[in-house]
Formats: structure tokens, C-alpha cells, sequence
């Protein structure tokens, strides 16, 4: 049994390291995207003594070509990938190429699936193993292993729990293309389809109407990738990276800050009166707690606002 491995990402990192261990790794290729994260890959890989092959985006048909008629690998697992792979390349090795996409197919295609799982309060994301078609994220599926998502799992601590979960997927497949059990070989069920989009600008802002458990699911889903969810406060950017539900309402305007005190923490209003406690923001200046944030001069009164609105109105 001979793989080559496609990385792109430190989420496929525990799954290259199992497979490299089993002595089924015959070679490792990586984007040349001028992303810090291919670099770093490239620079582990060198560590551990592998030499990786660059792949480039103009080059990418000849140089997946040439490569995997120098390798003759049974199958090529892509543990993810920025660009789309030709088509005609696709049939080259006996069992084709085959795909490690870090949420539940077909519900969730696209390029950051965790980020709209969470957001969407979704109870469990997944790793699938499926075969590749033209299409993004399309092809029969071979494996798929479920993955909870805990009431107070952001995106960093979600992706960490995917990436172990994808050795016992790397364990299954490499098994199943071994025969020593069937793959399923299941199609998509096209009609359950739906393909994400990478965040725009807009499902990143906090909509301080929105319940506050809206909002906490936007928090956890953008912590750590983007920062934090974005908001403003005095006009000036705000991210916001852990917050806590609190009980009962208060009668003011959505982002509404009813209590800044060094000792006690800073409350804001959402829909319906809600109450989100801020526990962790950063500003240009840094990282602060709420309660640090209220030190710092933020008042009871002053109403946070969004990065897609006019300033929001503040007391005289």
C-alpha cells in the first residue's frame, strides 16, 4: 500500500504523522501558496526528514501528474487543499484521490465549515473521507466519522478535536482500501446539498438585536481564526472573543452597556432585553477582560455598535 499526501493544513497533521508511522506514506506535496501555514508544514516535513513536493497553482495538472506517475500511489489523500485539482488528474492512481473535508457532507460544503457549524449551533460536526469528484466537496463518501460540538467549543478547541478524530478516519480508510473491510462508496444525497461560503465581513458583526445565545454561537465560532466577532465601541473596532449568557433582561436599547464595574464585569443588552456578560475582548491596544475594559473608562450607558452601521449614539 503506497499513499501520497496532499497537506495544506495543520488539521491533517495528527493523520500524516499516524499514516507516516504505518510506513504507508510515499510521498508529501504542498501548496507553494505563500501561506505562513504551507511554510510551516514545509519546514516540519523537512524536520522529520521528508523532502515535500511544491505544488504551484499555474502548474498544478503537470505537476500532479508527473508526480504521481514517479510515485505510483494507490490512492492520493488530500488533507486539505486551496485549490481546485483538474479533473483529468483525478483517475490517475488505481483508487483515485481521496478527500478529508472536516465537517458533515453534503450539508456542509465549502472551505470553512466549522466557522457555520458552530455559528449555527449545529450538536456535532464531522470528518468525511470522500472520494473526489469535479466538484468541490462532491464524490461518494467513504467514511465519516461524527464529532460533538460542546455547548462552550469555539472553533480553535472544535478544529483540535477534528484533527485527532481524522486518524481514526485515516485508520478506517486505509483499511477499507487495504480490503480488510468494505467502503461503503456512498453518493451524496445532492438534494441535502449545500455549499458555505467563505465569511464575508457581514456574518462576522455582531447584530446586537440578535438573543444573546445568537450571539454567543457567533463568538465561539470566531475565536480564535478571526479573532473574535467583531463589533464597535466609541466608534472604534471591537472583537469579541468569549462572552457568558446571563440571566434575565434589562428594559434598554440592543448593546446597551448596563454595567461596567472593575470588580463586577461588563454587561450589554441584546434582543429582547437579553443580557450577554463580555469576558474577553480585544482592541488595538491588546487583549482585556470586560472588567479591565470597564477600568479602562468604558461607562454604563454608552452603546456598542456594528462594524456594517453609522456609529451608535451616545449619552451626552
Amino acid at each position: 500500500m503506497r499513499l501520497a499526501i496532499i497537506i495544506s493544513s495543520r488539521l491533517g497533521w495528527p493523520v500524516l504523522q499516524d499514516l507516516t508511522a504505518q510506513g504507508v506514506v510515499a510521498g508529501v506535496a504542498v501548496p507553494a501558496s505563500g501561506r505562513d501555514e504551507s511554510a510551516e508544514l514545509g519546514e516540519l516535513l523537512a524536520q522529520g526528514g521528508t523532502t515535500p513536493q511544491w505544488l504551484t497553482q499555474a502548474g498544478l495538472a503537470d505537476e500532479l501528474t508527473a508526480w504521481v506517475a514517479e510515485l505510483q500511489p494507490t490512492a492520493v489523500l488530500v488533507l486539505m487543499f486551496p485549490w481546485r485539482i483538474p479533473a483529468a488528474v483525478l483517475s490517475l492512481p488505481p483508487q483515485g484521490f481521496i478527500n478529508f473535508h472536516f465537517a458533515a457532507l453534503p450539508g456542509y460544503r465549502g472551505p470553512e465549515p466549522t466557522f457555520w457549524q458552530i455559528s449555527r449551533g449545529e450538536a456535532a460536526g464531522a470528518v468525511t473521507a470522500h472520494r473526489m469528484e469535479a466538484g468541490f466537496d462532491t464524490g461518494p463518501v467513504l467514511v465519516a466519522t461524527p464529532v460533538p460540538i460542546g455547548p462552550h467549543d469555539t472553533h480553535g478547541i472544535h478544529r483540535a478535536q477534528l484533527a485527532m478524530a481524522a486518524v481514526g478516519v485515516g485508520r478506517q480508510l486505509l483499511a477499507g482500501l487495504r480490503g480488510e473491510t468494505p467502503l461503503p462508496d456512498q453518493p451524496q444525497d445532492e438534494a441535502a446539498a449545500r455549499y458555505w461560503p467563505r465569511p464575508a465581513l457581514a456574518d462576522l458583526c455582531i447584530d446586537w438585536q440578535a438573543p444573546a445565545e445568537t450571539i454567543s454561537r457567533l463568538v465561539r465560532a470566531a475565536n480564535p481564526w478571526n479573532r473574535g466577532a467583531l463589533a464597535t465601541v466609541r466608534g472604534q473596532p471591537l472583537r469579541v472573543l468569549s462572552v457568558l449568557v446571563r440571566p434575565g433582561t434589562v428594559p434598554a436599547p440592543p448593546g446597551t452597556i448596563v454595567l461596567a464595574a472593575p470588580d463586577q464585569g461588563l454587561l450589554v443588552t441584546c434582543g429582547a432585553g437579553q443580557l450577554l456578560q463580555l469576558d474577553i475582548v480585544a482592541l488595538d491596544e491588546g487583549y482585556f477582560t470586560g472588567a479591565q475594559l470597564a477600568g479602562m473608562g468604558v461607562q454604563a450607558g454608552e452603546v456598542l455598535g456594528s462594524l456594517l452601521q453609522t456609529p451608535a449614539p451616545q449619552p451626552a
